[in-house]
């Protein structure tokens, strides 16, 4: 079992997953392996849950809630290759990408899978997308999924959106050097294909949103993620400042002295912020949502500290 140690002290273990045992064969050991994957992710969320309504700090539930799903998600991995082609097999890499690739899953998040495999992979690949698809969906959990090889990455990439999923990837399970094939053929190119484009349809969509969502900041029931000042803007600016000066991610903007560390710090503060929010939101309404409505902002003010002195008190 694996300690984690919180910045107040407190030690919590995350609950493991182990596949049942004697698992050899995926559709004899299905009926197993639902209600233990059930257990593992049910118990977590509760526990993750109460160390939220306990004022654990948002990153670290973030952080936890991912380290959660790449355990699962490798684990199934496993289990639905167990009775494959290891050939095959090996020509299939699991990659998170989109929010779950840059680690940032809050509790109701989407879980955005890319099943990338070479052409000597693609059959083998489609059985295990299978294999997994259902049973996360058996758990109601909201799944992204692509099964991609390299070209069809790059045909598909010419949807911004799609381009813009594919910026953030990093490898779950698989074969470690089809991921890195992956980087060479699909991120690099995508990487320096027309930056000023990318750019100036990041600023469209922005505009877009607004439209949608309200261009002020004192909306009386905010989308925490979509609408002005939300976790959007902060990812957009990230995928901009990548793009524009080829850079990976924040570190790499700062130790290229593009960013300042005050700079880091206040993107840090404001998902901090913005994520705190969302976690209880989410784990509150106990679905996907990103409003944040009348019912339940007394519930948050609470949470955050703030105080109603309406009452007197």
């Amino acid at each position: 079992m694996e300690l984690n140690r919180l910045e107040n002290n407190v030690i919590f273990d995350l609950v493991p997953f182990q596949l049942p045992d004697g698992f050899t064969n995926f559709d004899s050991g299905r009926d197993a392996l639902l209600p233990a994957v059930r257990s593992y992710v049910s118990e977590n969320f509760a526990l993750l849950q109460r160390l939220t309504r306990d004022g654990t700090p948002s990153r670290l539930v973030v952080q936890q809630i991912t380290k959660m799903f790449d355990q699962l998600n490798q684990s199934l991995f496993v289990a639905a290759g167990t009775d494959l082609d290891p050939a095959a097999v090996g020509q299939c890499a699991l990659i998170a990408v989109g929010g779950y690739g840059r680690e940032e899953m809050n509790p109701r998040s989407d879980l955005d899978l890319m099943f990338y495999h070479t052409n000597g992979g693609a059959e083998v690949m489609r059985r295990i997308a299978d294999r997994i698809l259902y049973l996360l969906w058996d758990l109601n959990l909201d799944v992204g999924y692509s099964i991609r090889n390299a070209t069809d990455c790059l045909e598909q990439a010419v949807d911004p959106t799609v381009r813009t999923s594919l910026l953030d990837t990093r490898l779950l399970a698989g074969n470690p050097q089809i991921y890195t094939d992956f980087s060479m053929a699909v991120l690099t190119p995508l990487m320096n294909l027309d930056p000023p484009s990318f750019i100036r349809r990041k600023l469209e969509e922005r505009q877009l949103r607004k439209k949608k969502y309200g261009s002020s900041v004192y909306l009386l029931e905010p989308n925490i993620k979509e609408g002005e000042g939300g976790l959007r803007e902060l990812q957009d600016a990230l995928w901009i400042a990548r793009v524009k000066y080829k850079a990976a991610g924040l570190h790499e903007l700062l130790t290229r002295s593009i960013i300042t560390e005050q700079d880091v710090e206040a993107y840090h503060e404001a998902q901090d912020y913005l994520w705190t929010i969302r976690n209880f939101l989410h784990f509150v309404s106990q679905r996907k949502t990103d409003q944040l409505t009348f019912d339940v902002q007394q519930q948050i003010a609470a949470h955050l500290g703030y105080v109603d002195k309406s009452n007197g008190s």
